[in-house]
């Protein structure tokens, strides 16, 4: 009888080595987040509150470098969030576009820089007005690789500092208005943003290159392409340009629609092979009001939509089963948990001073 019991006993203690006692702690609310890509320029109380219970810090971003009005504006709301609520929000603003051609440019850009990070900002944003907008004297467009930028690629280099660029736009928006495209909506709301049979505007090769360029001369700096680079169609092709280019690394924000209509495998692999060089982020955006006010109606509309999009990822990002992204049901990743960790928190941690 005493053997029996042993005997039981024994098998009893091996099933529960392989058994946890408890159900995996581990949970959207349990794990720190990071949100490097965001524009949450609304001073809102209670979207500081939903990042603190879904235990998210969002890197706010400033856009418009040639609008220097509009993007010291920017800065000034985003930093005055983070001294307001320091452990949920960072901010990366932008430059000034606008007086490149100063012979004392580099000083200005550099010195706001100096005053920008002992304010707390952690990295610097260049748009994408720089390739598709803003032209030199002669009427050409003005690449991200013109020397003019140049020392200020040094100096972030030199100081440890990333360069977030959101460079052209998704390959969509130079080919034809397809209803299928995850991009249809947008394009067919913003036609300015649309360029096929343009030839008024670069095409995506170029601007492409012209990054490429930059980070063939500035090996040391650390480049950020938004938006998974606009290369987001084929995670295949932006496999084989982290391959060749080790200094530059990608966000997810706004183009998780574009990796769910590619093999759930096929991009589960992309995020294994490279789970060192992505980052998440979301793309969320709320803009100040012009009176400084909303209705509780409005704001919970915003919390209600930035919670859902956050958990709505985390599904397919580390989820099992299925989940609805674009109106189409899409296999999820099921990311192994030390991507997850990285792709979430650990990645931007890493690469963003400040954090």
């Amino acid at each position: 009888m005493l053997k029996l019991r042993a005997t039981i006993l024994a098998s009893l203690l091996t099933l529960l080595a392989c058994t946890p006692l408890v159900a995996d702690e581990r949970t959207f609310e349990s794990i720190p987040k990071i949100d490097a890509h965001a524009h949450m320029y609304a001073p809102l109380p209670e979207l500081a509150a939903l990042l603190e219970r879904l235990n998210f810090k969002v890197i706010n971003i400033c856009d418009g470098g040639n609008d220097p009005d509009l993007f010291v504006k920017k800065r000034d709301w985003v930093q005055a969030q983070h001294e307001k609520w320091p452990l949920r929000y960072a901010f990366c603003p932008s430059f000034d576009l606008t007086h490149r051609y100063d012979t004392d440019y580099t000083k200005q850009v550099t010195d706001y820089f100096d005053e920008a990070f002992a304010s707390g900002a952690v990295m610097i944003k260049l748009y994408k007005e720089v390739g598709l907008e803003i032209k030199d004297p002669a009427g050409n467009f003005v690449m991200p690789d013109d020397p003019i930028f140049d020392p200020i690629y040094d100096y972030l280099a030199t100081h440890g500092r990333p360069l977030l660029a959101h460079l052209a736009e998704p390959r969509a928006a130079w080919l034809p208005l397809d209803p299928e495209s995850v991009h249809y909506g947008y394009y067919s709301r913003h036609p300015e943003w649309h360029f096929y049979q343009r030839t008024d505007i670069p095409d995506w090769e170029r601007i492409i290159d012209a990054r490429s360029h930059v980070l063939e001369k500035h090996p040391t700096l650390t480049l950020i392409g938004a938006h998974l680079g606009s290369m987001a169609y084929d995670v295949a092709l932006l496999g084989e340009y982290l391959d060749k280019y080790p200094n530059f690394y990608v966000d997810i924000a706004a183009r998780t629609g574009d990796l769910s209509r590619q093999p759930s495998e096929k991009v589960r692999e992309f995020f294994v092979t490279y789970q060192d060089r992505v980052l998440y982020g979301s793309d969320i955006e709320y803009d100040v009001s012009e009176d400084g006010t909303y209705s509780e109606k409005a704001v919970a509309k915003m919390v209600a939509g930035a919670e859902k999009h956050y958990r709505m990822t985390w599904q397919y990002y580390a989820g099992a089963g299925s989940v609805t992204i674009k109106d189409r049901e899409t296999e999820c990743l099921n990311l192994p948990q030390e991507v997850v960790d990285k792709f979430f928190y650990g990645n931007a941690k890493r690469l963003i001073p400040g954090l």
